[in-house]
């Protein structure tokens, strides 16, 4: 999806995410003495938040004023409220978490991991909490805290789980950070440049613990897309990136003519058919654009 569409589709995913879990509970009996300012929707600025920067900040924003609107028992200065601690939470996760995370890895695989995420969403919870003594008459502090902390822990662990593991999306950092991957070299038209990659790639599977039949998957799926990039583009410099998520990212940009190495063209025989239906069954997705006369191939294995 080019960015130009990505970016919006993000923005009413996330609105839309807000006002589904949002209206079901403002209308509902069963909660009828809850303020219209609390709900399980309070997970959506933190959790998208982490992950998407200023733009779940947004798609949060927008969703909390439609609700707001068609809940006609809401006042402006309940809607007012939710869309600054909307804005405080999600934009002050984004950024605390990338300036104590130095790889800017948004995922839960070690139990530290998810500490800080607990710890940042209680300060941020009780920074809510706080700011309802400006807005709600004698404040709201306690169901504040609690529910944008427990909302926030309970469904937003999981959606971030889902989105960040196992839909292999890297997140959102802020522009002046430097994201490290856990490998990026440029690859010259050389023989020894590309044997230098693949050591760098055996290290890294070896590191992970990989089996053999997945480090020599991950090895032959560089080498055949390397390779098809070589014959239509011999003398380009190729940056080469590899992130170790729950999935492993291979990302490969390069300069030249247009041309997708993940398509198999009428000129090429059985043999090259077959690289490609290999790589195609190996890989969880696989994704190719051209922007500003640089191609990008993505390959999450």
């Amino acid at each position: 999806m080019r960015k130009g569409i990505r970016v919006p589709a993000i923005i009413c995913m996330v609105a839309l995410a807000y006002i589904i879990l949002d209206l079901p509970v403002r209308f509902s009996t069963f909660v009828n003495d809850l303020p219209p300012y609390l709900g399980i929707k309070n997970a959506v600025s933190p959790a998208t938040g982490i992950i998407l920067g200023p733009w779940g900040v947004i798609g949060s924003t927008l969703g909390a004023l439609v609700s707001g609107i068609l809940d006609k028992t809401s006042t402006w200065t309940q809607i007012i409220y939710e869309v600054i601690t909307i804005v405080i939470e999600g934009l002050s996760i984004w950024f605390l978490w990338h300036l104590f995370t130095p790889n800017h890895k948004v995922r839960f695989k070690k139990i530290t991991d998810l500490l800080r995420y607990c710890l940042l969403v209680a300060a941020l919870s009780a920074v809510s909490g706080l700011l309802s003594f400006a807005f709600v008459e004698g404040g709201d502090f306690l169901p504040v805290f609690l529910t944008h902390m427990i909302s926030s822990i309970l469904i937003g662990v999981p959606a971030i789980i889902i989105y960040s593991g196992i839909m292999c999306q890297p997140p959102v950092i802020p522009a002046w950070y430097t994201r490290l991957h856990d490998i990026e070299t440029d690859i010259e038209a050389t023989d020894e440049s590309f044997m230098s990659l693949m050591e760098k790639v055996e290290e890294l599977t070896t590191r992970l613990g990989l089996s053999k039949k997945r480090n020599f998957e991950v090895l032959n799926t560089i080498e055949e897309v390397y390779l098809r990039i070589r014959t239509h583009e011999p003398e380009a410099k190729v940056h080469i990136t590899i992130d170790c998520e729950e999935a492993l990212s291979i990302t490969l940009a390069y300069g030249g003519e247009k041309c997708n190495p993940l398509r198999i063209s009428a000129e090429e025989d059985l043999v090259a058919l077959i690289g490609l239906k290999l790589i195609e069954h190996r890989a969880i997705r696989t994704s190719y654009k051209y922007v500003a006369q640089t191609n990008q191939v993505l390959i999450v294995l």
